[in-house]
């Protein structure tokens, strides 16, 4: 008797394990990208409702920028927020200021309920004549929630903008 109780709940586990759905990577991968490009367009659109959608909205969020001239570190859902909707971000992102963001390379490491995420940015402004291209690699941490990819973390790290040696010596 014993034994066929423990057969019945080893049969019982294998069939619920076998049961989970596999994970489609590719179609995780869609999504994510998704996601991330969706935040980045709403946040040039100045969508601040289609922006935040995206995110998780808690403590745990973070956002850590890094370029050549300063950073940026907010943790919890109401400082990234304050942020990202921030008098500074508006001078960036006015009407006559035509965005193209473009990103690349992407590499994935997807778990069924998280994701983080690494690819590299080329944001390139125009204004009248002026053209500022800014370079960056993007580190994203994102959770599943309720089946949707939700950004938890975003690390810009620019690559662009720091001085050379050519660069060096005009301020000489």
């Amino acid at each position: 008797m014993r034994y066929t109780i423990l057969s019945a709940f080893i049969i019982a586990a294998f069939a619920i394990s076998g049961c989970e759905k596999a994970l489609d990577i590719e179609k995780e991968k869609a999504a994510i990208i998704a996601v991330m490009e969706k935040e980045t367009q709403t946040y040039i659109d100045r969508d601040f409702e289609g922006m935040f959608s995206t995110h998780i909205q808690d403590s745990t969020n973070i956002r850590l920028t890094a370029g050549a001239d300063n950073y940026v570190f907010a943790e919890g859902w109401e400082n990234v927020s304050r942020h990202m909707t921030g008098d500074e971000t508006e001078d960036d992102l006015g009407a006559d200021i035509h965005i193209n963001v473009e990103k690349t390379d992407f590499r994935f490491k997807i778990c069924p309920q998280s994701a983080f995420v690494v690819c590299n940015q080329k944001w390139t402004s125009n204004y009248d004549e002026d053209v500022i291209e800014i370079e960056s690699i993007q580190v994203r941490y994102l959770e599943k929630v309720e089946g949707e990819w939700k950004i938890s973390f975003v690390s810009f790290i620019g690559t662009s903008g720091y001085m050379d040696d050519e660069t060096e010596e005009l301020f000489d």
